[in-house]
């Protein structure tokens, strides 16, 4: 009784936070001005595809080495009756090189409706995971290839000050009977940019918010229901450098607290925390960035799991201390609007074990929207 009373009040407190969100968007619902790039009735085909390899060297307790190699096809047929409405249909496919089958075959389906001028809600398939602008620590950079197509429900408001992705992911349907446990995701990810100060400096605000529920009251499951809570916020500073003619550069600060809201969790861990300071340099196509983590007992079933405190491949392996020197350097370049080419090291020093581990990755990624045809209205 007391597991079915804290999913309840679970549920009750995203209801709330859903709720919340809502209100600036409901005000402003009615205002929408007409999108000068979208006509009614056009028909258009998007096509999104990503191949890549990603190959991990790691030799951590908490996660081991792996490569994917491999690709996903994702096209869509789009419908606008208007500017402010569309519908598509598709499919995503998902393939690893070396096997003969495809690793995911999936129907895709969602309509979005523009809400204002810089807000706009989607029912059904979301667009791509990469698009919630999260922190690795708590969802996988590497969700993109893998886990790239959600299911669900999501709001987003951008402009010059503002970004905000509130979005609830359905993973695991169940019905009565069922062996297996529902599993949903609700985020939120939200970040403020102030406008420039003494003509060279920004600051950034970001909170990001994670549920990850395992449960359902209608299946029967040996394992007990979890509820994941990761909340991370800090502040971020940039610096552009002689008007950005030399790059950009910053700092930031971030801390991470992790909860588990059914008590204990499989893994023995109830709560922990983590912080993050990065260093930032970006120059035309290429980033360059330093960072240093210090976590105790931290966990997010999203995550990227080498920051974690638990193993994801040894039974009852937890290290509850973890101090990770990591390096980052990225180049993407864009030959065309619609094309991105990108390659990415990653490494990771273990201060406690006094080990390197490191990451390459490399992928060509196409999205495009190709108008078919006009349909009179």
């Amino acid at each position: 009784m007391l597991l079915l009373f804290k999913s309840s009040l679970m549920m009750r407190s995203l209801a709330v936070t859903i709720f919340i969100f809502l209100i600036p968007v409901c005000n402003i619902f009615g205002q929408a001005k007409e999108d000068a790039g979208t006509q009614a009735g056009d028909v258009s085909l998007r096509i999104k595809s990503i191949a890549f390899i990603r190959d991990t060297e790691y030799s951590s307790p908490v996660i081991e080495g792996y490569t994917l190699p491999g690709f996903f096809f994702h096209p869509e047929l789009v419908y606008a009756p208007s500017s402010k409405f569309n519908i598509s249909a598709g499919v995503h496919l998902l393939k690893y090189a070396g096997k003969e089958k495809f690793s995911q075959i999936k129907p895709v389906l969602s309509a979005s409706l523009k809400v204002s001028e810089k807000s706009t809600l989607t029912i059904g398939t979301l667009n791509g995971s990469d698009r919630h602008r999260m922190f690795d620590p708590h969802f996988d950079s590497e969700r993109l290839y893998t886990a790239y197509s959600e299911d669900g429900f999501q709001i987003t408001s951008v402009n010059d000050h503002f970004f905000n992705d509130t979005w609830l992911s359905w993973e695991n349907f169940i019905v009565k009977g069922d062996s297996t446990r529902e599993i949903f995701t609700f985020g939120e990810s939200f970040k403020y940019t102030s406008s420039p100060i003494a003509d060279f400096i920004r600051v950034e605000v970001p909170l990001q918010i994670q549920f990850k529920h395992f449960g359902g009251q209608i299946s029967n499951y040996p394992e007990q229901v979890e509820t994941f809570f990761n909340m991370a916020s800090g502040l971020r500073i940039n610096f552009d450098l002689a008007q950005k003619r030399y790059g950009e550069t910053g700092i930031e600060y971030l801390q991470f607290i992790n909860n588990q809201l059914n008590g204990v969790s499989a893994s023995g861990i109830s709560h922990g925390y983590g912080s993050w300071v990065r260093f930032h340099y970006k120059y035309k196509a290429l980033y360059l960035g330093a960072a240093y983590w210090k976590a105790h007992n931290f966990f997010a079933p999203n995550g990227n799991n080498i920051y974690g405190s638990v193993s994801d491949y040894q039974t009852n392996v937890v290290i509850p201390e973890r101090k990770i020197i990591s390096n980052f350097v990225y180049l993407t370049l864009l030959p065309e609007s619609y094309v991105e080419l990108f390659f990415g090291l990653d490494t990771y020093y273990d201060v406690r074990d006094k080990r390197l581990d490191y990451a390459l990755t490399l992928h060509l990624n196409f999205d495009k929207l190709i108008r078919l045809a006009t349909v009179k209205q």
